[in-house]
C-alpha cells in the first residue's frame, strides 16, 4: 500500500474540487434511516482530514487514521490551524488497535480499493468489528471494477505556477487493478522538487465485498449507489456499503 510522501504536500490542490461537505451530508443521511446517532467516530484512510475535520465540526469526537506520516502531519496542521480537536493516528488499517472501540468507522474515497487482496480486506473489516461498540456501524465506499476497467491509458498534464504533475493510467485485468503512475515538479523558491509515485487500486466484486463483511462477524446492512439510495448497479463508478457489529 503506498504511503503518499510526496504527493501529502500537494494532495488537497488535486482534489480541491471534492465537496466533502457533500460526503459528509450523505453519511448523515444514511445514519439516520438507520436512525443511528454516534458520538465518537473513527476515519479510516483519512488522508489529509478531508472528512475527517468536517465530522468534527459537526461536533463529533473524530479519530483520523492514515498509514502515511506525511498525510497526517498535514492533517493535524489543519486541525490546529482550523481549532479543532481531532486525534491522529499513522497505522495500517489492517492491523490498528484503538484504546477504546468508537460508535461509527468510515473509510472513504476509494481508500479500500488500495487493498491489494481479499484477504486484506478481510483483516481490515475485522479490526474494524474489535474496534467497534456493539451496534456500531461501518460506513465505506469502493470504487467498482467497471468503473476501473473503463478507465482509458491516458496520459494528464497539469501545469500550475506552483507545481507541474504528469500521470499515466492503465488498468490491469489479469489481477483486476488500475495504477497511475504520476510525477510532479513543486516550485520551492528557484527551485523545483521532483518526485515519483506509483499508486494502484484494485476491483472487488459486490459479493466479494458482502463476504467479507459476513467473514468478519460485521452484518450487511445495505449498499447504494453512490450519493443516492439506489440499489447497487454494475455499471457505477462507486458503492457505499453499510455494516453493523450486532
Amino acid at each position: 500500500m503506498p504511503c503518499y510522501a510526496d504527493l501529502a504536500w500537494i494532495y488537497d490542490l488535486l482534489v480541491s474540487g471534492v465537496d466533502y461537505e457533500g460526503w459528509i451530508d450523505y453519511l448523515e443521511e444514511i445514519l439516520r434511516r438507520f436512525n443511528y446517532h454516534p458520538c465518537t467516530v473513527l476515519d479510516l484512510a483519512c488522508g489529509t482530514g478531508n472528512t475527517t475535520l468536517p465530522l468534527a465540526r459537526r461536533g463529533y469526537q473524530v479519530t483520523g487514521l492514515d498509514l502515511s506520516p506525511s498525510m497526517i502531519n498535514v492533517a493535524s496542521k489543519k486541525a490546529i490551524e482550523q481549532k479543532l480537536k481531532v486525534n491522529f493516528l499513522t497505522a495500517d488499517m489492517r492491523s490498528f488497535e484503538l484504546e477504546k472501540p468508537v460508535d461509527l468507522v468510515i473509510c472513504f474515497h476509494d481508500g479500500l480499493n488500495y487493498l491489494a487482496d481479499y484477504k486484506d480486506m478481510e483483516k481490515t473489516f475485522r479490526q474494524v468489528r474489535k474496534n467497534l461498540v456493539d451496534g456500531g456501524m461501518f460506513v465505506f465506499d469502493l470504487n467498482t471494477i467497471q468503473w476501473l476497467a473503463g478507465s482509458t491509458p491516458d496520459v494528464t498534464v497539469i501545469d500550475e505556477p506552483e507545481y507541474t504533475i504528469i500521470w499515466r493510467s492503465r488498468y490491469y485485468p489479469a489481477n483486476i487493478s488500475w495504477e497511475i503512475e504520476l510525477t510532479a515538479f513543486i516550485r520551492k523558491g528557484e527551485c523545483y522538487h521532483k518526485f515519483t509515485e506509483q499508486h494502484r487500486e484494485y476491483g472487488y466484486t459486490a459479493d466479494q465485498v458482502r463476504q467479507a463483511i459476513k467473514t468478519a462477524g460485521l452484518k450487511y446492512l445495505a449498499s447504494y449507489d453512490a450519493f443516492s439510495f439506489n440499489p447497487v448497479q454494475p455499471h457505477s463508478r462507486r458503492h457505499f456499503y453499510v455494516a453493523q457489529r450486532s
